[in-house]
């Protein structure tokens, strides 16, 4: 356990070297996480997994947001895994104090049959369905993106991965479907001018995210494990909000690339339970990021059964 200690502060102050003090970066809307474009330890002796990780991270304007999730896989076979996640989300910050309910995120992975055994093929589809509208409040009016606890939108998940005993690498695209979420904010309609610092999102229409993903695995021994790499999220073109006239407008700069750089590593409690920590940091962001996905960096713990 003390060497586990001694990888988790090393990586850590690591990826702390990297950081900019006023880089904002990480934008990701669920699907990093995800079955086959996941960064997650895979168990290849259990055919069930319940996952609870605890992230805290530093939003736009300095808010404080805690998004705690809960996840269960199942390996129902050689080729084919399912995968469910429920999240829920406070946040706190000048303009007030939230918490409610997430997402909930469902995908499958079928992994491709191998002569060879040399990589690993997977495929992965799902989708992330809204648990509110994005649309929660502080003293009668609607907040910032950074604020919500869900993006609002039902998207589509599709991924694939490479992966062998020392490197993964993946792929995806995260596509909404369901137009504009049920977001209100607006600056001008607020008093306080602190929600100046924040984009107008009424009526937000996110567009598209592709993920490019690539990391070194690393074993200390049967107990220790640790997962490095690098994290590219493009969005694909500028979000739009509908502005105070009703007329539909173009967020400009909010399409372009965050690379983010993460470490992982997991401690084998005994063969039923695991630990981990992962810390995540943007070396390279987009100009506007109204979707309220900024973070100046992350730090996730975990805790998982097998059985």
């Amino acid at each position: 356990m003390k060497k586990a200690v001694q990888v988790f502060t090393l990586a850590v102050f690591l990826l702390s070297l990297s950081i900019d003090t006023n880089a904002q970066g990480c934008s990701d809307a669920g699907f990093c996480t995800i079955g086959s474009l996941s960064q997650q330890q895979k168990n290849s002796t259990s055919k069930q997994k319940i996952s609870i990780f605890l992230p805290v991270g530093i939003g736009d304007d300095n808010v404080t947001i805690f998004t705690p999730a809960i996840q269960y896989d199942n390996q129902l076979g050689k080729s084919l895994g399912i995968q469910a996640k429920l999240t829920g989300n406070y946040a706190s910050g000048v303009l007030g104090s939230v918490a409610g309910a997430g997402d909930l995120f469902l995908s499958a992975t079928y992994l491709f049959p191998s002569k060879k055994k040399t990589w690993d093929i997977a495929a992965s589809l799902g989708t992330k369905l809204p648990l509110n509208s994005s649309n929660l409040k502080s003293g009668g009016n609607s907040l910032p993106m950074p604020y919500q606890s869900s993006l609002g939108t039902v998207d589509l998940i599709v991924g694939f991965s490479a992966s062998n005993t020392k490197w993964q690498f993946a792929a995806g695209l995260q596509q909404p479907l369901s137009g504009a979420n049920g977001n209100n904010f607006l600056p001008i309609l607020w008093s306080n001018p602190a929600a100046g610092n924040y984009a107008p999102t009424n009526k937000f229409y996110r567009k598209a995210d592709v993920l490019v993903r690539g990391f070194y695995k690393h074993s200390f021994n049967s107990k220790l494990k640790l997962h490095g790499g690098l994290l590219g999220i493009y969005h694909v073109a500028d979000d739009e909000y509908t502005n105070i006239f009703k007329n539909k407008t173009t967020l400009q700069g909010s399409k372009g690339l965050t690379l983010n750089a993460s470490v992982v590593g997991w401690y084998a409690v005994n063969k039923k339970m695991s630990i981990g920590l992962t810390v995540a940091a943007p070396l390279l962001v987009r100009d506007t990021r109204p979707d309220g996905l900024t973070r100046s960096f992350v730090v996730s713990p975990e805790i998982s059964w097998s059985f």
